[in-house]
């Protein structure tokens, strides 16, 4: 019986191994050593062992991906659905309904971000909410932006996550700063604020220390979180037509911005009628750069990966995945090259590139309104007191 493998096979099996492991193997053969330095190779497991984060340990907080959909015809209405984080079968049969004001403008409601004590912030035109899905069924806003005399101050976008030295969960709040001058002439500024969950309310931060940058997309869904950073993607303002398109990151700990550019046109090509998303990909911020438009009939998109924060030279395109007929917009990751997919009806699927196949979920809504989290469950179940002590035994569970 022969031992021989056919090199797609080996390419196969190899690019569904821990990168770990691949790197121990490059000793192997010399063969073996040939194709693991390959592009293709890396490429493939970088995709094949992609996830949104990594696993959540704690069988007490067990993670789900969170689904959020808005109706397709009451949009005021939006529903939330939890999916098994390992196998994706639904584990809430009940959707949350929000009813929330009509979107105009093409206002909706988004998912900014998810903690590990359960809970989430959405932000709806101007107004940010804390809500935890389990416990509650009332969406309680943020303090608004309070008025100021003589200037205009108006909402810009916001971003999520968690300080890890002062061990809290924070919102950042950016926001456009009009006022006029003596003269009359306008002048523009950026600010950002910063909601403390543990403190409960917001405070202004000193704009040449923190440095907001110019041109931040407004608020949308083609933003991240990770490791203690948001991100979001930047456009040069007309009067910095020389500056190039950029990823900002803000650190919740120091309270900073800092930026990195897009790759260079002449790596990157012509994207100038392509939308760009942010996604997570094996610890490193991943761009999905992709076509849209009524003229587009068959999505295909490219995979950029960030190495090196503020390098722009560690760019890296991975992959080009598609044509595909029926897809209509990346939404993120599963893992094992899967990604979860809008479709042009507006439904879920979880997409195989390897395949060219995908698995439609039974849940749908409004075209552009989908979106995938993580959102891990969160246990809070007081201390209990025994009934021979005269006390009674109260125990919080989440429906």
């Amino acid at each position: 019986m022969s031992t021989y493998l056919p090199e797609e096979v080996v390419i196969n099996i190899l690019s569904r191994l821990p990168p770990k492991s691949l790197i121990r193997f490059k000793c192997v053969c010399k063969t073996w050593r040939s194709l693991i330095g390959t592009p293709d190779l890396i490429s493939r497991n970088l995709i094949n062992h992609s996830t949104l984060i990594s696993k959540s340990e704690d069988p007490n907080n067990p993670l789900f991906f969170l689904v959020k959909a808005t109706d397709k015809i009451d949009t005021s209405k939006h529903t939330f659905s939890f999916l098994s984080y390992n196998n994706l079968d639904p584990e809430y049969t009940s959707e949350v309904i929000l009813n929330l004001p009509q979107p105009n403008r093409g206002l909706n409601l988004d998912i900014v971000g998810s903690s590990s004590d359960g809970l989430l912030c959405l932000c709806f035109a101007s107004t940010i909410y804390l809500w935890g899905p389990t416990t509650s069924a009332v969406l309680e806003p943020l303090p608004p932006i309070a008025p100021r005399e003589m200037v205009n101050v108006y909402f810009h976008s916001v971003g999520f996550g968690f300080d890890s030295v002062s061990n809290d969960f924070k919102v950042v709040r950016l926001l456009n700063v009009q006022s006029r001058s003596a003269s009359n002439l306008l002048h523009i500024s950026q600010e950002a604020e910063v909601y403390s969950v543990s403190s409960g309310s917001w405070r202004q931060l000193e704009p040449q220390v923190s440095r907001v940058p110019y041109g931040i997309h407004i608020q949308s869904k083609a933003t991240m979180y990770l490791d203690g950073n948001f991100f979001w993607c930047a456009t040069p303002l007309p009067l910095y037509n020389n500056e190039d398109e950029k990823i900002v990151r803000f650190d919740f700990a120091r309270e900073v911005f800092k930026s990195t550019s897009f790759p260079d046109a002449s790596v990157i090509g012509d994207y100038s009628s392509w939308k760009t998303t942010l996604t997570a990909l094996n610890g490193s911020v991943a761009m999905l750069v992709y076509p849209f438009g009524k003229e587009v009939e068959m999505l295909c998109f490219d995979i950029w990966v960030l190495f090196e924060f503020e390098v722009r030279e560690s760019w890296t395109k991975l992959i080009r995945i598609g044509p595909s007929l029926d897809l209509e917009r990346p939404l993120g990751f599963w893992g094992y090259g899967r990604m979860f997919m809008e479709n042009k009806e507006g439904q879920l699927v979880l997409y195989d590139p390897s395949t060219n196949t995908g698995k439609i979920f039974p849940f749908d809504g409004l075209k552009g309104s989908l979106q995938v989290a993580l959102y891990t469950e969160f246990w809070d179940t007081n201390e209990e007191t025994s009934e021979e002590d005269g006390g009674e035994v109260q125990e919080e569970v989440n429906q």
